[in-house]
């Protein structure tokens, strides 16, 4: 297996996990509720290619490896996003700061903005990978997807990052609780 492949998670046997499947998954509002106290950042994936220019709030998104450069990140099967992401294999992961709750509602589909509409902004450039960026982001990852697999309603994309902008001095955006929060240092 190179690094860049996934082994499906029903492919891995451990001897003190064979019982695993006679246990009861926990009810899915219990699950929601639970992870909805979960801090989380606020992203934008964004691409544009042969299926079309598309965008997605997501919050899903975390690092995998640096060697190689890696991140993985989840989007609703349902989502008009997700096929296009996927047939276009490069896309760009904009992590939002605290003064941006609006791109976070657009992308997400709040006000039915149509797709194209939503890039109508100045601050949405194409990188050298042609894909859309925010150049006011918090940080902005140019990446190629390497691989995806289909656990429940979302898609569980892997991505090679390819490069990478960030912005110093401004507070990220995160969604805690239902509601959208910023983070400051912790005092000790």
């Amino acid at each position: 297996m190179t690094q860049a492949q996934v082994q499906p998670a029903d492919a891995i046997a451990h001897p003190r996990h064979e019982q695993a499947d006679d246990l009861p998954d926990i009810d899915a509002t219990a699950f929601r509720e639970a992870l909805a106290h979960a801090a989380t950042s606020v992203t934008v994936i964004a691409t544009d290619g042969p299926a079309g220019k598309a965008g997605v709030t997501c919050s899903a998104v975390c690092s995998v490896s640096d060697t190689p450069p890696t991140i993985l990140f989840c989007v609703n099967r349902r989502s008009a996003a997700n096929s296009v992401i996927r047939t276009n294999g490069l896309l760009s992961v904009n992590w939002l700061h605290a003064q941006q709750t609006g791109i976070s509602q657009l992308f997400s589909g709040v006000g039915q903005v149509p797709m194209r509409e939503r890039f109508n902004d100045a601050r949405w450039q194409a990188s050298a990978h042609g894909v859309p960026y925010r150049t006011d982001a918090l940080i902005a990852l140019d990446c190629r997807i390497a691989s995806a697999m289909e656990i429940g309603t979302h898609s569980v994309f892997v991505a090679r990052v390819l490069n990478a902008r960030r912005a110093d001095g401004m507070q990220p955006l995160v969604y805690c609780q239902r509601a959208y929060a910023t983070t400051r240092p912790a005092q000790f």
